[in-house]
């Protein structure tokens, strides 16, 4: 078994699944709304920031929380927005898992 090939396996398999079928079309239809596209991109990297403040055991400005909020009830009227959204994070968790089993691996490899 060659771990390049179960890579390179992984990526089609991937590419083939249900979830990153719905995130891409979800993504050509948001694409055809430039408004909600930049909301959303704006929604994502605030909350990335949040993310990030949490994980360093900071806390989260309440300007960014407030800004998430009135972002996500912005982008929660908007059907194609909220689709994208939906499968960006169905799409994350999986990767999120294969992520894990890798990092099993890397753990057991170094004596973790």
């Amino acid at each position: 078994m060659n771990v390049y090939d179960v890579a390179n396996d992984l990526a089609k398999a991937m590419r083939e699944s249900h979830e990153y079928k719905k995130m891409k079309e979800a993504s050509a239809k948001l694409n055809q709304d430039a408004q909600a596209k930049k909301m959303v991109q704006e929604f994502l990297q605030l909350n990335q920031e949040a993310e990030m403040a949490k994980y360093a055991k900071k806390e989260v400005p309440a300007e960014i929380t407030e800004k998430i909020k009135k972002l996500y009830d912005i982008l929660s009227l908007n059907y194609d927005a909220m689709q994208y959204l939906n499968s960006f994070m169905r799409f994350q968790m999986m990767l999120a898992n294969v992520t894990n089993n890798i990092q099993d691996v890397v753990k057991e490899a170094v004596g973790e």
